[in-house]
């Protein structure tokens, strides 16, 4: 249910000219950004005090070049969604990521 409805939001996101990886492998919780390849923020959308403390915000380049590295390397193990493919999935699929979304604030 969790991936239907993330997934759910895929057709506005590729609308405005997203590019969405499918991850091979199974499920990519992180959270990472990298800024200019020296700043790294590791962080969690939870909303709890353990996700709060969990969260960094480092200015090393090291750190960031291998955060980069392994968000390439997710990138050749990922498949890339096509927008006309995606848009013209089954339509007992639409119905289904329309109906999980509503509860996508629960999961």
């Amino acid at each position: 249910m969790v991936n239907a409805a993330a997934s759910a939001y895929y057709t506005e996101l590729l609308q405005i000219g997203a590019k969405i990886y499918k991850y091979n492998k199974g499920f990519v919780h992180a959270k990472t950004i990298v800024i200019d390849n020296d700043l790294a923020i590791i962080a969690s959308a939870n909303m709890d005090y353990r996700s709060f403390d969990l969260n960094a915000m480092v200015y090393s380049e090291n750190i960031a070049n291998q955060l980069t590295l392994a968000f390439e390397k997710g990138l050749k193990e990922s498949q890339q969604i096509d927008k006309e493919a995606w848009l013209n999935r089954p339509k007992h699929i639409h119905l289904w990521e329309k109906l999980v979304r509503l509860l996508s604030p629960f999961l």
